[in-house]
């Protein structure tokens, strides 16, 4: 059984040396008191190491491993498994690995036999019970609160519930770990992951990618900064050949994190020995090697207990080539790594720590950016639907006033593309010479005109400014299409984001916004219709005069559409210049009605449709929504199933970090 190893003070704390103390009070002292210190820090580091693997087990419960979540939608969430310090083994199969960790922990509850024996890896956690007399017991993280006394037990469970999961995923071996939870008076705090066994080549039908499958997984354990590193290698084997240190210089390259464990030392070929390798003169790491004999496959069938196996192997090194080696035994092996993991602890905890604060505050954040709870009861709902909708106006009012990308795209109509598109109008194909004569000679009859051919004037600027309509219509049309986009554009930023979580709602509020600014475009095309139809409609008296004079009433001289003057005289025989001087004063109104139109079609364009919209988008739906009943409402906030996923990934992952915090938080190393 494990005991807990404290430096030997008895030098000082016993009868020191008289002379010694006589000319070296103050080193006396010095020793007394640092020996004091490392009497203490066992017990606070237990604290410590306690409450790491209680937050690895949070972790664990939670989904986090050091893997990343498994099967909950996280996908991007920080892992706090990632940032706790811990001890991976890698090596062969049967090189020995689950031997060392189970001779570590005192008992047999590991499976045995050939090939694949480790199938996915186990995280094991090892706590030592604040009460000396307690009865140790084991809690895997698939079953909480269910204890196992027997390790017997234990074993089976592993066993079944490695067959289970990689029954499930249809595959031989997993790489998301299963955790075990080990408590008792006798253990050391220890952090421990078993991983599957590294092999070179396939064997008993084990399919051509297990090769990879097993290196890769044993990388993404081992490539993190907060894991210690055991590669266990058997010593009966080329040490030059070992995949688990090939894989450990790997990712630690400086070996500032790879413990050599040295296995199966009694069973070296007669006269060889790995005394070199312990010693540190071949195969150099910059931890060293640790020796252990572990039991045989005979020992365990005879019932060797932990307790016989551990003198033996202790005599075996002390009666052997290795007599007089510190770094060998199963003893020493659990006392170098639990100083190994406290001082990764050390380091690592203000790290975990900030991890902890800046993780929280991020979740935080995106949850508040998802929303809160889900709405409940009719209130609630019918208050969510208004409040979403009087958002998604206020947004759309905000982009029409505010320019760039709303506002300013309808500018652009009115100051450039409706006075566009009246000059391009066809008005010359009805100003020549042959047209007007005709037409005035229709609508004289037989009766010529005596002065000025009336008849013939209204039914030119009859037909000149029909061309109005066109242009005018084109134009409510492009405002429409540009606030219909506005509208796809408020539907998906980021003021609305919320409506990400109701798809249903978003797909209401834009068909009713496309309803009202379909009703908004049929009032403002008819009112565009009714502005060009009263030119064309009705001439007054005066302005009759005025295209006779060439003048406007405040005697400001008419142009033509092509800006000669009304006035201008014209050339040709009699005749033509009759008609010429029909078509410049035509011409002349035309154009005067033409500047017109460009300043009250748009007029009538933002008061039909553009503030109506700005003002009462969304009037129909809220009008609508506070008769509605539970069901529908329950309908118009469906969430999203992604989004539904992502919030409750986000908060389960937020109460795992919360309860971590917790832990660590009146810890004081």
């Amino acid at each position: 059984m494990y005991r807990s190893i404290v430096p030997s003070c008895n030098f000082i704390l016993g009868t020191p040396n008289a002379k010694f103390e006589r000319e070296h009070p103050a080193g006396v002292r010095g020793e007394e008191n640092k020996c004091a210190a490392r009497t203490k820090k066992p017990a606070t580091m237990d604290a410590v190491l306690r409450a790491v693997n209680r937050v690895s087990q949070i972790a664990a419960l939670a989904g986090d491993t050091q893997v990343g979540d498994e099967g909950r939608g996280a996908g991007g969430l920080p892992s706090l498994a990632r940032q706790l310090p811990k001890i991976v083994v890698i090596g062969g199969q049967s090189s020995g690995k689950s031997s060392v960790l189970e001779a570590v922990v005192g008992r047999d509850f590991l499976p045995r036999g050939t090939g694949i024996v480790t199938r996915r890896p186990l995280e094991l956690q090892l706590e030592t019970a604040s009460d000396p007399n307690a009865q140790e017991y084991g809690e895997f993280g698939h079953l909480p609160g269910q204890r196992f006394n027997d390790f017997e037990s234990i074993r089976r469970e592993i066993e079944e519930e490695t067959k289970r999961h990689t029954q499930k995923r249809g595959t031989i071996v997993s790489p998301v770990p299963m955790t075990l939870r080990i408590v008792s008076p006798s253990l050391p705090a220890l952090s421990m992951v078993d991983m599957p066994g590294l092999t070179k080549v396939p064997i008993d039908g084990q399919p051509k990618s297990i090769v990879t499958e097993l290196e890769n997984m044993a990388r993404d354990y081992v490539k993190h900064e907060n894991v210690i590193i055991l590669a266990v290698t058997p010593a009966n084997a080329d040490l030059a050949t070992s995949d688990a240190l090939r894989l450990a210089r790997e990712v630690d390259p400086t070996g500032e994190r790879t413990v050599g464990v040295l296995t199966k030392l009694d069973i070296m070929d007669p006269g060889t020995n790995c005394r070199d390798v312990l010693e540190g003169h071949t195969y150099t790491l910059r931890n060293g090697w640790i020796g252990v004999v572990n039991r045989g496959q005979r020992d365990i069938d005879n019932n060797m207990d932990m307790g016989a196996a551990r003198s033996r192997e202790m005599q075996f090194f002390n009666n052997s080539d290795y007599a007089g080696l510190r770094n060998v035994g199963t003893e020493h092996l659990s006392n170098d790594l639990s100083d190994k993991l406290i001082q990764s602890v050390r380091r690592q905890l203000p790290n975990i720590s900030g991890f902890l604060n800046k993780s929280i505050m991020d979740l935080n954040k995106d949850l508040n950016a998802m929303g809160g709870p889900t709405a409940n009861g009719r209130g609630e709902m019918v208050h969510a639907v208004l409040t979403l909708a009087r958002k998604f106006e206020t947004a759309f009012g905000k982009l029409i006033d505010g320019g760039k990308g709303g506002g300013e795209l309808i500018l652009t109509v009115f100051e450039k593309r409706l006075p566009d598109a009246i000059e391009k109008q066809p008005f010359k194909k009805i100003l020549e010479v042959n047209y007007v004569k005709r037409v005035i000679e229709e609508a004289d009859g037989i009766q010529p005109h005596l002065v000025a051919p009336e008849a013939g004037y209204r039914r030119l600027l009859e037909e000149a400014l029909g061309y109005l309509k066109e242009p005018s219509e084109k134009s409510v049309e492009e405002v429409y299409v540009l606030l219909r986009r506005m509208v796809d554009n408020i539907s998906n930023s980021d003021d609305l984001r919320l409506l990400k979580r109701y798809p249903t709602l978003k797909r209401e509020l834009v068909t009713a916004a496309y309803s009202a600014l379909d009703k908004f475009k049929d009032e403002t095309r008819h009112m565009v219709g009714i502005m060009v139809e009263m030119e064309r409609g009705y001439i007054t008296a005066e302005y009759f005069r005025t295209i006779q004079m060439g003048r406007m009433p405040d005697g400001k001289v008419m142009y033509t559409l092509d800006g000669r003057p009304v006035t201008e005289e014209p050339e040709g025989t009699a005749e033509e210049r009759h008609y010429k001087r029909i078509i410049n004063q035509v011409s002349g109104y035309v154009r005067e009605i033409c500047t017109q139109m460009s300043q009250t079609v748009p007029k009538a364009i933002v008061h039909c449709m553009v503030l109506p919209a700005k003002e009462r988008l969304l009037e129909t739906l809220q009008a609508t929504v506070a008769g509605q009943a539970e069901n529908s409402l329950k309908r118009l906030l469906g969430e999203d199933d992604a989004v539904a996923k992502r919030r409750e990934a986000l908060t389960l992952k937020l109460d795992m970090l919360k309860k971590a915090q917790g832990e660590l938080s009146g810890l004081d190393v």
